[in-house]
């Protein structure tokens, strides 16, 4: 009886592990074509184009990068506090 009921166990896993393949089949046949699409999106234009040595010692010593840091701080500080409930959007 043990052998009889370990055979239809196995059976069971086995037929549910191949219901997640299907599933897993199904899925990537379904994903394809988005794969298909992102892989053909060109990505040259999303290159950082470099800032020339010149302009970069400028930047630095007038200290424009730090001002940069700066004001990018305060927005975000000033987002998250305007993010809390209650509190107007836009003042």
């Amino acid at each position: 009886m043990t052998a009889l009921l370990n055979l239809i166990y196995c059976f069971l896993m086995d037929m549910i592990a191949s219901f997640k393949d299907i599933w897993l089949i199904g899925w990537d046949s379904v994903l394809s074509p988005v794969d298909a699409l992102l892989a053909s999106v060109g990505t040259g234009a999303l290159a950082v184009p470099v800032i020339a040595d010149q302009y970069a010692w400028l930047l630095g010593a007038t200290g424009l990068s730090q001002a940069i840091a700066i004001i990018a701080g305060a927005m975000g500080v000033r987002f998250l506090l305007q993010s809390v409930p209650f509190v107007r959007w836009g003042s």
